[in-house]
């Protein structure tokens, strides 16, 4: 009796562990799918990254002390929304140096105007008068010249006839000889004249260029403390409308002349980093539409886009486990994004037709190798294959045949166990 009960039990147990293995002769039934002929155009949902479009840089143009600062970072602000407010302190120095400054322009002005009608210009008109007189004595004697050497050799002749005496003839000799050496010294006395009346022009014009230079320097000078008066005497607003990137600057810091202050992403620019997995990244082409969702407590609202650019290069993430290609998504038309918010991003990949595909489940991915499981006469061969595009549910098999039967989900089967297919 109690061999029986004992055989029964034996019976009941094996019974049970081939129950629990699947079947009731030791081997593991797995469900199949042929390769077969389709297409993948599968859309692709990824998180996106809201980051700003144009920055407008806030810069202030005095040295100065800031009061208070009104905004803070990430904070959504209008075109005029007061920003900051600096120390009176700054503004009482700023209107002494523009006084100063206006004092140093009177002064220039005067000096420039000495110099048109001062001592030097005086000095210049005079050599002026006498290089003109000189020149019309020069050309004078020049016209003279021919004739007194004429009568000096008609005298000459006719003293040799004894026409004139010797004294008269001597007299035209030497009134010829003294017009010719004083016409050599006039010339030679005209040419210094030149030479230092050109020398005192070119001073006179090398002070004035100075003065003038140093008059535009004081103007740009004054338009620049101008603009400071301006900016220290009112609160810092917007310039745009936008968000608060970046705030450079605390109350009670001493600011620089141009120092930046904050920076304000602008409306309607933003756009959408998304890290999109190396091997979906073949699929996405720049110029593709991308639907970008954001999803808010009362609604979510939808923006059209399109791929801007995508790398060229991959990055690793997860310490190097798995790598991603960033692409850029642009936004068509204003949107109410916020630089650093999430946002969902929907691209439709590539639409390849014709291709031999096989089920996402069916692959196994191990260092940067891909193997299926096939049936072959009831056992499980591991076999790698090789892959072109890919989607989450598909791959592209380019060297399986198709109608070749593989596992789905195969990752509880060993390679050479025994299987059996079922529906």
């Amino acid at each position: 009796m109690n061999k029986k009960i004992i055989g029964i039990v034996a019976v009941v147990l094996v019974a049970g562990a081939l129950i629990l293995k699947g079947n009731s002769f030791g081997k593991t039934p797995v469900k199949v799918e042929p390769v077969a002929i389709g297409r993948l155009a599968d859309s692709s949902l990824y998180a996106g990254t809201v980051i700003p479009g144009e920055i407008v840089p806030v810069y202030i143009e005095a040295p100065t002390v800031i009061e208070r600062v009104l905004v803070k970072e990430g904070e959504e602000v209008s075109k005029g929304t007061e920003l900051m407010s600096f120390s009176t302190k700054s503004l009482l120095e700023n209107e002494k140096a523009l006084k100063m400054n206006e004092l140093d322009i009177k002064n220039v002005k005067l000096q420039i105007e000495d110099l048109e009608s001062g001592t030097l210009k005086l000095e210049l008109d005079r050599r002026e008068l006498e290089m003109k007189s000189l020149e019309e004595k020069i050309n004078a004697d020049a016209r003279r010249l021919p004739t007194v050497e004429r009568e000096a050799k008609v005298f000459a002749d006719l003293l040799k006839k004894d026409g004139v005496s010797s004294i008269e003839a001597q007299k035209k000799q030497l009134a010829y000889e003294d017009l010719k050496v004083e016409l050599g010294l006039n010339r030679e006395k005209y040419n210094l004249m030149v030479v230092g009346y050109e020398s005192l022009k070119r001073e006179l014009n090398i002070e004035e260029s100075k003065l003038r230079s140093q008059l535009e320097k004081l103007s740009l000078n004054e338009e620049t403390l101008k603009k400071r008066d301006t900016q220290l005497r009112e609160t810092l607003k917007a310039p745009a409308n936008g968000v608060v990137v970046k705030l450079d600057v605390t109350e009670g810091a001493m600011t620089e002349a141009g120092q930046r202050l904050l920076a304000i992403a602008t409306e309607g620019e933003s756009r959408i980093n998304v890290e999109v997995p190396l091997y979906q990244a073949n699929t996405i082409e720049k110029g593709q539409e991308a639907k970008v969702i954001s999803r808010e407590l009362n609604q979510n609202k939808e923006y059209i886009g399109k791929v801007e650019r995508i790398s060229s290069a991959a990055r690793d993430i997860r310490g190097g486990k798995d790598k991603v290609v960033d692409v850029e998504i642009s936004i068509n038309g204003e949107n109410d994004l916020k630089p650093g918010f999430i946002t969902d991003v929907e691209i439709a990949g590539k639409v390849k037709s014709d291709v031999p595909v096989v089920n996402s489940f069916s692959v196994i991915e191990s260092d940067g190798n891909y193997y299926v499981y096939v049936v072959e006469k009831g056992v499980a061969r591991k076999q790698e294959i090789k892959v072109g595009a890919r989607t989450v549910s598909s791959y592209e098999v380019l060297d399986l045949p198709v109608g070749t039967d593989v596992v789905v989900n195969p990752f509880k089967i060993r390679n050479g166990e025994k299987v059996k297919v079922v529906k």
